[in-house]
């Protein structure tokens, strides 16, 4: 069984994620569940895109073509 964790809203709020849990088609619960995550995984993509354009800027990255990823892991393309 998950936790259980509170969550105080004004009226204004209650109204605001209730309206939103009908236009999801889903409960008050499940849709500030939903887009609590729906932000983290955003901000998490943002900060890999980030992540990215620092290391092809300051020329660390380092791109593989598939033949040369197939061959770093062990595998040919025959194999597959």
């Amino acid at each position: 069984m998950g936790k259980t964790v509170t969550i105080r809203l004004n009226d204004e709020e209650k109204e605001f994620f209730e309206s939103g849990a009908v236009l999801y088609n889903g409960s008050l619960s499940s849709i500030i569940k939903r887009l609590a995550m729906e932000k983290l995984e955003d901000n998490f993509d943002l900060l890999s895109v980030a992540e990215y354009e620092k290391a092809k800027k300051n020329g660390s990255l380092k791109l593989y073509s598939y033949e040369e990823m197939l061959k770093e892991v062990g595998l040919d393309s025959e194999d597959l």
